[in-house]
């Protein structure tokens, strides 16, 4: 589990860095597309290009902040994955000093000995069934 969120803290990381990165360069960006849209000598074409380059660049900066945000869920998920295994391990180390396992484990063999004595209860019954009938039987040939 550490190497998951060791794994997970350096991609997380890197994809700040690039979305840093790239926001930076996307305001910058974003002030030429907006200086192509206002003016009055960018041809519609020109205006078109640069309404569409800002809009993808937008798309990749939200596509970054998305993949970014699912990192950090990751992460937290992973945390607390780990949290609840150390929880786990605590409390089974101390049920072990405790002595609540054996107990159980006898509870367990003890629950086995009952089944294993009903059924042989039970297979008694039935013999002592079979032998009323055919004793039943054999004393009305009898009279």
């Amino acid at each position: 589990m550490d190497e998951v969120l060791e794994l997970l803290e350096k991609t997380a990381k890197r994809t700040q860095k690039v979305f840093d990165g790239k926001k930076e360069s996307s305001s910058e960006q974003t002030k030429i597309f907006e200086q192509v849209l206002k003016s009055n000598k960018s041809t519609e074409k020109q205006k078109i290009r640069a309404l569409l380059g800002k809009t993808f660049m937008l798309d990749r900066l939200e596509m970054l902040s998305s993949q970014l945000s699912v990192l950090y869920v990751l992460q937290i998920f992973a945390f607390k994955v780990k949290v609840l295994d150390v929880s786990v391990s605590n409390i089974n180390e101390q049920l072990a000093k405790s002595g609540a396992l054996d107990k159980g484990e006898e509870l367990k063999n003890i629950k086995k000995n009952i089944d294993s004595l009903k059924i042989l209860v039970e297979a008694q019954y039935k013999s002592l069934t079979e032998i009323r009938e055919s004793q039943n039987k054999d004393l009305t040939y009898i009279f």
